[in-house]
Order: structure tokens, then sequence, then C-alpha cells
């Protein structure tokens, strides 16, 4: 496993306007059969820490959050995944579409990940939704 540095960029649109967050995290990335996994934590609001787990196959997208939030999304261009999000507040069903997903290697590790997708809760749209996520790999010779 090695330290990696991570950005994530989180969009969404619920109305007519698209409102953007950034989050900076300290995370680990690790190749293993079937592909990359990269974890990090994140204080999630009302929810307090979170472990964070995506991994990146071959054109698919798996995101797992431990802790007092739990859930697992799965992401693939052009298909829909149903899961529960488990949260402080309650249990929701979750439903995404995923309408594009790029994933990005460079020197054969992954660089960034691109998803947008539609989500509803508990049957009710709530928006259109985009995470950037940007690895960086600490330099060999610092």
């Amino acid at each position: 496993m090695q330290d990696v540095h991570i950005t994530l960029t989180a969009r969404q649109r619920t109305g007519g306007d698209w409102e953007e967050t950034v989050y900076r995290y300290a995370g680990r990335c690790v190749e293993k059969t079937g592909g990359w996994y990269l974890t990090y934590k994140e204080q999630m609001e009302g929810a307090g820490e979170v472990s964070t787990t995506l991994k990146l196959g071959d054109g698919t997208v798996t995101l797992l959050r431990q802790g007092d939030v739990q859930t697992k999304q799965q992401f693939q261009q052009g298909t829909s995944h149903q899961t529960t999000y488990r949260s402080p507040y309650g249990l929701f069903s979750m439903e995404t579409h995923t309408r594009k997903l790029r994933i990005r290697h460079e020197q054969g590790r992954p660089a960034q990940v691109w998803v947008a997708y539609q989500l509803w809760l508990n049957g009710q749209y709530v928006g259109e939704h985009e995470l950037t996520l940007n690895v960086e790999w600490p330099s060999a010779s610092g």
C-alpha cells in the first residue's frame, strides 16, 4: 500500500445551478486482483468519521462507506444500481444511474476518476451529480 493525496470535487445540480465542494484527503492505494483500491477517511457532517474505499475495476467503480454512514454504490456507464444508505438520520433506499464514467491512468496507476450520475433517494429524484477524484502519487525522488 502506498500513501497518496486525494482531491475530491463533488458537484451537484438540484435545480438550475451547479454547487461544487472540494475535499482533500490523505489516503492509501494498492493494486490487488481485480483492480486498484483507494482508501481514505472523511469527516461527514452530522455523521463523524467514515472510512471510504473506492475499487477501480475495468470500467467500473465501487464506492464503499463504513462507519456512521454505510453504503455500497456501484457505477458502470449506462447502468442503474439500487442499494441502501444508512446514516444517523435513518435508512434510505438509493438508486443511481451512471451517465458517464472515466478512469484515467498515468504510469500504470490511477490518476483521475470521473463519474456523472443521477440520484434517487426513497424513489424521489434528487438531482445530477458529478464526482472527480484526482490521485497524487508521491514522487520517487522526494
